[in-house]
């Protein structure tokens, strides 16, 4: 077993429940075999498993943030709706690794954070802690007696960060979450081009 797949497995162990394989990407093909697709952390993560193509109507929804990219995978997200998104995965020179997250109503990346070693350090040693903060997502199933959250739904930030919200179970709904990400589009973007000191057309 590889490096990547041995510190991904140390950190998260394998996948429960599994998924098939979501994604066609030459540097994921050997970790496929070793690491799997689905379920981690308790439900809390779902990463490298199908469906998630779905997702980018979230990202269509959240156009005045995500810039467009014609070669994007989305390699999963979190029980809030952050998802880590690849672009230009295909062509190494340009490739780049950013985090859309709800919380905070950013897509950004950080130095460094490709797809490789998204999976080898950042993710196993827990370098993306907004990402990773499972902690109110298991306070919330265990005030509402829920095991779990499906693929299409979202524990829903309903005050994001910018405007006093915090990460705890008093500011999460379960949503749909290509209806949370249309919902919220409006209302966001308004805000964000009025950061930029650009009116909305």
């Amino acid at each position: 077993m590889s490096a990547v797949g041995e510190a991904f497995i140390a950190a998260f162990g394998k996948p429960d429940p599994s998924a098939p394989n979501g994604i066609e990407f030459f540097q994921w093909k050997s970790l496929y075999t070793e690491i799997g697709a689905g379920w981690f952390n308790g439900g809390f993560l779902y990463l490298f498993g199908e469906g998630m193509a779905s997702l980018t109507k979230c990202l269509d929804a959240w156009s005045f943030l995500v810039p467009p990219c014609d070669d994007r995978i989305i390699i999963g997200r979190n029980a809030y709706g952050a998802m880590l998104v690849l672009d230009h995965g295909n062509t190494p020179e340009q490739e780049q690794l950013n985090v859309l997250d709800p919380f905070t109503v950013t897509y950004a990346s950080r130095p460094n954070l490709l797809f490789r070693n998204l999976i080898g350090r950042w993710l196993p040693q827990g370098l993306l802690p907004d990402f990773l903060d499972e902690r109110p997502y298991r306070e919330w199933l265990s005030e509402n007696e829920v095991e779990t959250i499906d693929l299409d739904e979202v524990l829903g930030i309903k005050v994001p960060q910018a405007l006093g919200g915090k990460l705890a179970t008093s500011n999460l709904q379960l949503d749909n979450i290509v209806d949370y990400y249309r919902t919220t589009a409006p209302i966001y973007a308004e805000a964000f081009m009025a950061r930029k000191g650009t009116p909305l057309p």
